[in-house]
C-alpha cells in the first residue's frame, strides 16, 4: 500500500520543504515530537534502515570521550595562548570519518571569537546564522581534533550509504527506499543532537560554554548551537591522558629516528660494500650524496662528505650527534646516549707497526 510520505516525497520540491520542516521542528526544540513522529513513521515504512532506527532508542545511543575532549581543549589552549581562549566547540557527524558497526568518530572544532562572538552565549543569534546556508564561522575553526565518538549511529550511516534508493518514475510514488533513507537521515541527526546535548551536560565541559551540532556532507546539513552550563568538576584525568599521549609521541619519535638510521645504514652499506651491479653504482651514490646534502642543510651537522665517503667510526660519531639532536627536541637527556667506541687496531695494524 502507498503510504502519504511516498505521494510527498515524489517531488524533489517535496523534499527540499521536507527539510524545511524536520529543521524548523528541531529548531523549535520539541524533540519529543520529532521522536513521535519518526517512530510511526518508520513503522510504516519496512526497510532495513528503518529496521535499524526503530532498535535505536535514545538510551542505546551515547557520545563518548569527554576526557579526550577536555585533554585536546587544555593542549590546544596552551599552544596558542596569545590567540584567547576557546568560546565554542563544535561537534560535526562526517562523511569524511569512516564508522564501524556501532561507533562513528565526530568531527570536533574549537573556536574562538575571531569568526564569531561565541562568549556572548547568544544562542538566539548563533542558531539564526546557523539557520542560514552559510555561516562566520565555516572553515575559520582554530584547530580540529576527534576526540569525541557517537555510538549507536555507525550502522545506520552504514546501510544509509550503501543504500541507492533511486529517483521515482514521473508520476509513480517515492519507492520505499526513497523514503527510507529521508527518514534515516533524520534520525541520525534526531538522536545525535539529543545524545550530545545529554551527555555535554552530564560529563560537563571544559567551562560553560557554547556546544553546536553539526554535520560535514551529511544530509540534511543541519547545525544546532546549545549552551552547556556544566563545567567538569575534576580535571585529574586531563593531565593523566597528556602524559600518556606525551609518552606515545616520545616513542613513536625515538622509534622514528632509529628507522630512519637503519635505513641511512643500508644505503651507506650499499655503496660502501659494492652491493649493486656495477652500471648502477654510481648513480645510486650520487643519489645517496644528494639525501646526505639535504642531512646536513636540516640538522647543520656533519663536514659536508657524503657519508659513504666517512669511516665507520666518523659515520657513528655523525649519527651520535643526530641522536643528541633529536633526543633534546623530544625532551631526553641527551647526554644518556652513550658514545660510540674507538675502533680497536686490527692485528694486521699492529703488525704493520711493528715492522
Amino acid at each position: 500500500m502507498t503510504t502519504q510520505l511516498q505521494q510527498w516525497l515524489a517531488e524533489a520540491d517535496a523534499v527540499r520543504e521536507f527539510d524545511r520542516w524536520f529543521e524548523g521542528i528541531m529548531r523549535s526544540g520539541d524533540h519529543a515530537e520529532l521522536d513521535a513522529f519518526l517512530t510511526e513513521e518508520l513503522l510504516a515504512h519496512v526497510h532495513p534502515i528503518t529496521s535499524l532506527c526503530l532498535a535505536r532508542p535514545l538510551s542505546t545511543v551515547r557520545v563518548t570521550g569527554w576526557d579526550e575532549l577536555a585533554a585536546d581543549f587544555a593542549r590546544d589552549e596552551a599552544k596558542y595562548p596569545a590567540i584567547g581562549p576557546i568560546t565554542a566547540i563544535g561537534a560535526d557527524l562526517s562523511d569524511h570519518v569512516e564508522p564501524d558497526d556501532d561507533s562513528w568518530d565526530l568531527e570536533v572544532n574549537f573556536y574562538d571569537d575571531d569568526p564569531f562572538p561565541f562568549s556572548k552565549g547568544d544562542i538566539a543569534a548563533i542558531n539564526a546564522e546557523a539557520a542560514g546556508t552559510s555561516t562566520e564561522w565555516q572553515g575559520n575553526f582554530r584547530d580540529i581534533v576527534n576526540s569525541l565518538t557517537v555510538v549507536g549511529l555507525g550502522r545506520i550511516y552504514r546501510a544509509i550509504r550503501d543504500n541507492n534508493p533511486g529517483r521515482p518514475a514521473p508520476g509513480e510514488p517515492a519507492p520505499v527506499g526513497l523514503v527510507a533513507d529521508r527518514l534515516g537521515r533524520y534520525f541520525i541527526t534526531l538522536r545525535f543532537h539529543q545524545a550530545l546535548v545529554r551527555d555535554a551536560a552530564h560529563h560537563g565541559l571544559p567551562r560553560a560554554m557554547v556546544l553546536m551540532g553539526g554535520a560535514h556532507d551529511v544530509a540534511p546539513w543541519y547545525e544546532a548551537a546549545y549552551w552547556c552550563e556544566t563545567a567538569r568538576a575534576d580535571d585529574s584525568e586531563v593531565a593523566s591522558i597528556l602524559a600518556a599521549r606525551d609518552a606515545a609521541n616520545k616513542a613513536r619519535f625515538n622509534a622514528e629516528t632509529e628507522k630512519m638510521i637503519g635505513e641511512w645504514h643500508d644505503r651507506r652499506n650499499a655503496i660502501v660494500r659494492r652491493q649493486l651491479r656495477a652500471d648502477k653504482h654510481q648513480q645510486f651514490a650520487d643519489y645517496s650524496a644528494s639525501r646526505d646534502a639535504v642531512f646536513y642543510k636540516m640538522t647543520e651537522l656533519g663536514d659536508g662528505r657524503p657519508s659513504h665517503e666517512l669511516s665507520d667510526h666518523e659515520f657513528e660519531l655523525l649519527l651520535h650527534a643526530w641522536r643528541r639532536q633529536r633526543a633534546e627536541k623530544a625532551g631526553d637527556d641527551p647526554d644518556a646516549i652513550p658514545l660510540p667506541e674507538k675502533p680497536r687496531p686490527s692485528l694486521f695494524g699492529l703488525f704493520r707497526r711493528a715492522s
